[in-house]
């Protein structure tokens, strides 16, 4: 669900070319387009995990384990936007 969001906030970052994130970090244009990258990689990286996971795993460890990867791929892609927003920022 919450890769959806993030992929859904890529999405217009990418088209759009403009985001806003925390600490008074604006970007737009290319610095925007390359923290969408990070936005959208969490959604196709949980749907090739689930397809190769899912074959042959329990249903109650593989809810455990995808309910701790969703987090982490969410957070990774945030922080990597972010992160990316950051570095990028103008002298």
């Amino acid at each position: 669900m919450l890769e959806m969001v993030v992929f859904i906030v890529g999405v217009y970052t990418l088209v759009f070319g403009q985001i806003s994130l925390p600490w008074d970090l604006k970007l737009v244009g290319w610095r925007a387009r390359l923290a969408s990258v990070f936005l959208l990689a969490p959604l196709p990286i949980a749907l090739m995990l689930g397809r190769v996971v899912g074959r042959g795993v329990a249903a109650e460890a593989g809810q455990s384990f995808f309910g701790v990867t969703e987090l982490v791929l969410v957070v990774l892609g945030v922080g990597g936007a972010i992160l990316s927003g950051i570095l990028t920022r103008p002298k």
